[in-house]
């Protein structure tokens, strides 16, 4: 996919296909943590979703890097 200038929102539905698969993806897995952890991960996933409106490239970086840390601590829980 060719990227266009920053300020353009992306042309390509698979974009936002893949987006949407991202946050779901996120979603389950926020569902394998602890209340209190699982509340701001969901908290900061409505954030993203939210900012998809305003700048989706913005979103898209911020999502991945959400998501490296849920796939960090899912492999790597706390312990307690």
């Amino acid at each position: 996919m060719t990227r266009r200038a920053r300020s353009e929102p992306p042309a390509d539905p698979e974009f936002y296909e893949d987006l949407a698969e991202r946050l779901r993806v996120a979603h389950r897995l926020a569902e394998s943590l602890p209340e209190r952890v699982r509340i701001v991960v969901i908290r900061r996933l409505l954030v993203v979703g939210e900012s998809i409106k305003r700048d989706p490239w913005r979103a898209s970086e911020r999502l991945e890097l959400l998501l490296a840390e849920l796939r960090s601590q899912a492999e790597d829980p706390p312990t307690h």
